[in-house]
């Protein structure tokens, strides 16, 4: 699994994982009932208590598999980032993706 998704991520594709996780009856009654009570508390943090509670559930996942997917950059991003360059413009690409994701995105987009 780890050498598939290394060799995706060097060919620049969107990668996506599938896991689960099988949770008793009585586990995901807790589960509910606290997503429940965050939804519809009046609390500022909802968002970070969101993340806190899923966090704690995406542990001790089962692999189930992954998909890869070819994202081309739009029509004329390369020539329009050369030129960007040409003119002495910095220019800089943000991504969260892997590094080998980003290095294949950069190269590919004429950035590196």
């Amino acid at each position: 699994m780890t050498a598939d998704l290394l060799m995706f991520a060097k060919e620049g594709l969107r990668t996506l994982v599938v896991a689960q996780k099988i949770l008793t009856e009585d586990e995901y009654r807790y589960f509910d009932n606290q997503l429940h009570n965050i939804k519809t508390s009046t609390s500022q943090n909802k968002d970070a208590m969101l993340e806190e509670l899923y966090t704690s559930y995406e542990v001790n996942l089962t692999y189930v598999g992954s998909t890869a997917i070819e994202d081309k950059l739009q029509y004329g991003v390369p020539e329009t980032i050369a030129m960007l360059i040409s003119a002495r413009i910095k220019v800089w690409v943000l991504t969260g993706d892997k590094q080998e994701t980003a290095i294949e995105i950069g190269k590919s987009c004429k950035l590196i």
